[in-house]
């Protein structure tokens, strides 16, 4: 019975050692780049609160920066893990903006 028990714990305190928590994290491989026109973008961009904020690569990487901090803080906050991924609206091949799109779950 002590071996039994001994092998019990031995077993469970290597799933416990070996096992690491899930993380959660940006997977670019699951970007979606959408070619669109400059009016197209700043139609997107005024929906979206950015009216009259000039677009292009700085504003896309500026879009980037604050949404990875928002996802950062709603992760402390929550004590949860957010997997996410962009999408990325692009102007002649360039990106001009980018958005973490909401999944919503029930």
């Amino acid at each position: 019975m002590k071996k039994l028990v001994v092998l019990v714990m031995a077993m469970l305190l290597s799933v416990v050692v070996i096992v690491k928590p899930a993380s959660a994290e940006y997977l670019p491989q699951y970007d979606k780049y959408i070619e669109v026109s400059n009016d197209q973008a700043r139609q997107i961009a005024d929906q979206l609160g950015l009216k009259g904020i000039p677009l292009g690569p700085e504003t896309s990487a500026y879009s980037f920066q604050v949404q990875e901090s928002m996802i950062e803080k709603i992760e402390q906050i929550t004590g949860k893990e957010i997997d996410h991924y962009y999408i990325w609206l692009t102007v002649d091949g360039v990106p001009v903006l980018g958005i973490d799109p909401p999944v919503v779950s029930f």
